[in-house]
């Protein structure tokens, strides 16, 4: 009886932090800290050129060093790996984030990502 109690008070604590972290990622996107521009996936990282003039072209044409010398662009910290899921190299998206770290080039703690 007593494991039973524990493993039920173990598992409605889990659930609790599921929806405790579901609640603060919508409270976050309320907040409307978006971004637009364009995806870039290189070199085992992701990208946000955020540059008007970008070509799509280039996107699998030049080097990461060649889009930073041409392109503002920033870096997305993506945690989970759904985040990504539907979104092609180069495609226009809106980024919402939490944070943007001061580093070159900009480090953009992403929350949620969608087509545009």
């Amino acid at each position: 009886m007593e494991r039973y109690i524990l493993v039920s008070t173990i598992l409605g604590f889990i659930v609790l932090l599921f929806f405790f972290n579901e609640y603060r990622t919508n409270q976050s996107l309320n907040q409307e800290a978006t971004l637009e521009g364009f995806i870039i996936m290189k070199e085992g990282e992701v990208y946000l050129v955020e540059d008007p003039d970008f070509v799509q072209e280039d996107a699998n044409k030049l080097t990461i060093q060649e889009l930073r010398r041409k392109y503002n662009m920033s870096k997305l910290w993506i945690k989970g790996f759904g985040t990504l899921r539907g979104i092609k190299n180069g495609q226009k998206v809106k980024v919402w984030y939490s944070e943007i770290l001061e580093s070159y080039p900009g480090k953009v703690e992403v929350i949620k990502i969608e087509p545009m």
